[in-house]
């Protein structure tokens, strides 16, 4: 015998030996670990049972107990035997109800002994009932005075087929790692190759699966070599680099499907059958006001709508309902959700959107709509009124009749002016109003309004000072400023008293530049400060001392500056009074 042949034999005998004191290991190892996994399940299922039986004892009649055993056997695919304290059965899967009584007293079995012992309990023991080696594992009830006993078993059988489908695999892997290991020693040259050839053949048919892979891309691999070894580089090579392409691409497209998802006006929330959520993007947690969903359930989101959704889904398929959140800041959101089981996967999608705009924006109309018809129906009302009392003989008296034409005049143009304010925020709203932006020196401005409001000032007694910063030019359409300023300072002019002095004021807030007009009134109570520059609203103050006024000022004074690029606002002043303030884009000079 060489020293090949020698060294070959010798390798041969330490592998085998190896390889079957691995084998020994590996096979017990894998039994007792598979023992242990399949207790863990058998106790999740029965934890899983023991939920919803609560109580053996307060189950009827035995038809009823064995009825419910069929079902929970039924359920999870193993024998179910229910057990009093004393250790009569009154349910048993497996067996027929009229034969529950010939069964005998389990109060002796080991599982049994050990779940009334220690609450839990497992053995694997030959069956005089199903005639056959099982796998036992008990679990008492939930009733705290007399506990009973769920038993859930499997047969043996199949556990030891599984576990000689691992020694088998193990077997297999234990004869590859040997094969391969002997191809590495160099050792029996003509076996190794034989069997490094056939390995190259096999990987480069792996790499050629999708028929991509030729000759010629092979080539151009990272090898120097040109035997079998190098045959195998080239396909393991080919292959890695073939998966690496896939892998990327699989996980690009995940990505770009992740930011479309993530990007969507909709909260998305994908769960599973048993409604533990397995995904969610980021709308979700603006829209429901939670956070870290993943890994829970959604009973858990503590929203009873969604509970009720849910259920109705797993009956129809697909459900929607519309429900309201309260948020951290004690405002509320409305939600509407949509929900759908996929008919593949089982799992349940469910889509949240925020509604709270449209329902603000489909309120809105209908106060504006109302708004409209009562503040028209106003004058037309007083205008009509009057007309009527000329027409029945107030005419005749011309003392009586101008006031009557006079009311009929305010009125008119009260109505007049209503219906202009109207037309331009309607224009701004569709975008109709063309703005002319220009440089503008806002002084120049502030002084022309100041100038054209004298005459109101002197019959109000009320006086205008100007403290303003010099030579500040703004972006701004020329008509929109000067109807801005008017309204502002019209505004002061009703609520000042009189003697008292409105100030305009500026000041540079980093681009912009702020402009304050400032009256002496009684100031704006901060719960309605929200809602002045809302359509139509009028102050507490104005409705009682009944300031005439549309209510449309303020929103078309809101409208042009946000078209114009800025802002607005109001703050109360101290001691007393309003400040309203606007801001302009000031030029880059």
């Amino acid at each position: 015998m060489g020293i090949g042949s020698r060294l070959f034999l010798i390798i041969f005998i330490s592998l085998g030996l190896g390889i079957f004191v691995s084998y020994i290991i590996a096979e017990r190892d894998i039994t007792d670990t598979f023992q242990k996994h399949i207790i863990n399940e058998l106790q999740n299922q029965a934890s899983l049972l023991a939920e919803v039986v609560d109580e053996v004892d307060s189950i009827g009649d035995l038809n009823e107990s064995d009825s419910l055993a069929d079902r929970l056997g039924s359920a999870s695919n193993s024998r179910v035997t229910l057990i009093l304290s004393d250790g009569r059965v009154i349910g048993d899967s497996d067996v027929d109800t009229q034969n529950i009584n010939d069964l005998d007293n389990h109060a002796n079995r080991p599982e049994v002994q050990d779940a009334f012992l220690k609450g839990r309990g497992w053995s694997i023991r030959y069956s005089d009932t199903v005639k056959q080696q099982q796998m036992y594992y008990a679990i008492l009830d939930n009733n705290d005075v007399s506990p009973n006993v769920i038993r859930i078993a499997v047969p043996y059988v199949n556990v030891d087929s599984a576990i000689g489908s691992l020694n088998l695999s193990i077997i297999l892997i234990a004869l590859v790692a040997f094969i391969v290991t002997s191809i590495a020693s160099g050792i029996a040259a003509n076996y190794a190759y034989r069997s490094i050839a056939d390995l190259a053949y096999a990987t480069s048919k792996i790499a050629d699966a999708d028929g991509k892979a030729k000759k010629k891309d092979l080539k151009a691999l990272p090898t120097e070599r040109t035997d079998e070894f190098g045959n195998v580089a080239q396909s393991v090579s080919q292959i890695s680099e073939e998966l690496k392409s896939k892998i990327n691409l699989i996980a690009k497209q995940r990505d770009q499907f992740g930011s479309v998802l993530d990007d969507l006006g909709e909260g998305i929330i994908v769960a599973d059958i048993g409604g533990k959520i397995t995904y969610e993007n980021e709308q979700v947690s603006l829209i429901l006001n939670k956070n870290e969903l993943i890994g829970k359930k959604i009973t858990d989101l503590n929203i009873k709508s969604l509970n009720y959704l849910l259920k109705r889904a797993k009956k129809k398929k697909r459900a929607d309902i519309e429900f309201e959140i309260e948020l951290d800041d004690r405002s509320t959101r409305w939600v509407l959700a949509t929900i759908n089981q996929s008919k593949t996967t089982k799992e349940f999608i469910l889509v949240v959107h925020d509604i709270t705009q449209l329902r603000r924006f489909s309120s809105m109309r209908r106060d504006f709509i109302s708004n409209v018809s009562h503040e028209l129906r106003t004058p037309v009302s007083v205008i009509m009124a009057n007309a009527e009392t000329l027409v029945d003989g107030a005419l005749e008296d011309k003392k009586q009749a101008k006031v009557f034409s006079k009311a009929i005049l305010h009125n008119a143009e009260r109505l007049s002016d209503m219906v202009s304010s109207l037309l331009d925020l309607s224009r701004i709203d569709y975008g109709e109003l063309k703005l002319n932006i220009e440089e503008l020196d806002i002084n120049e401005h502030i002084n022309k309004a100041i100038d054209s409001l004298k005459n109101l000032g002197k019959r109000k007694n009320i006086s205008i000072s100007c403290s303003c910063s010099k030579g500040k030019i703004v972006l701004a359409d020329k008509n929109a400023l000067e109807r801005i300023l008017n309204n502002l300072i019209e505004n002061a002019f009703k609520y000042s008293e009189s003697g008292s002095t409105i100030n305009i004021s500026t000041r540079k807030v980093k681009d912009h530049l702020e402009i304050s007009v400032k009256d002496s009134g009684r100031g704006v109570p901060e719960q309605e400060q929200g809602f002045l520059f809302d359509r139509f609203y009028r102050t507490a103050e104005a409705r009682a001392t009944d300031e005439k006024g549309s209510g449309l000022g303020l929103a078309i004074v809101k409208n042009l500056v946000n078209n114009l690029n800025g802002e607005v606002g109001i703050k109360n002043s101290t001691p007393q009074g309003s400040i309203f303030w606007f801001t302009l884009p000031l030029t880059a000079s």
